[in-house]
């Protein structure tokens, strides 16, 4: 039971099965794609909420993650995957630490305040954060979102030598929390499979991995 329980996580005690096709999120799992998303942030000047922990091992680091609700080991992969769209993930620093973070505008004050008592628990030491604003996901009708107003492009393949075809889905959207809420609905099985929404502002993408903004 213990060794089950370390190697799935909290989560999967609810008997609920999770695969790659089931993230929404974004993963942050090298330091490379981290440092890319900060150097991006500061060049854009959007600061999201974010929360930072650095932990002495990756055990603690991956499991301070599955005891939040909406991280789970996806059965296939066995990666860890997000049901919000979310930036997350853990992953080795320079020192041999390593760090655990979730990030984005949809992180809400319960995630944020999930989170702290979460990494706390694993022994993880807070590196930086950045609070949500005070806006409860509990008891909040959600807004609907049209996603009818996403409409089709084009879809063509490109050859990208050495790595394989890539196959491009574009669309184009009226806005971030349409085009999210569009890509929330498809699922890539396939890799090198890309589809793209195009909004005012910025172009959202989904892949095999998950959902980013270009």
């Amino acid at each position: 039971m213990g060794f089950l329980h370390k190697l799935f996580g909290k989560n999967e005690k609810k008997d609920q099965m999770y695969y790659e096709k089931d993230n929404i999120g974004t993963r942050l799992d090298v330091l490379k794609k981290a440092n890319d998303y900060w150097l991006v942030r500061n060049m854009k000047q959007k600061f999201e909420p974010y929360i930072l922990y650095v932990f002495e091992n990756e055990d603690n680091a991956k499991n301070a993650l599955l005891n939040l609700e909406f991280i789970h080991v996806a059965q296939d992969t066995q990666k860890l995957i997000c049901r919000k769209p979310l930036n997350f993930g853990y992953y080795s620093d320079e020192k041999g630490n390593y760090e655990a973070a979730l990030i984005g505008e949809d992180l809400s004050i319960e995630d944020f305040e999930q989170a702290q008592k979460s990494f706390t628990k694993y022994r993880g030491k807070l590196k930086n954060e950045q609070e949500p604003e005070y806006k409860s996901s509990q008891h909040v009708q959600p807004k609907l979102i049209d996603t009818g107003k996403v409409t089709f492009v084009e879809k063509y393949s490109k050859d990208n030598s050495f790595m394989g075809v890539n196959t491009y889905e574009i669309y184009k959207g009226p806005d971030a929390a349409t085009a999210k809420a569009f890509l929330e609905t498809k699922k890539v099985t396939e890799s090198l499979y890309y589809i793209i929404v195009e909004t005012p502002e910025g172009n959202y993408g989904r892949d095999i991995e998950g959902m980013y903004k270009e």
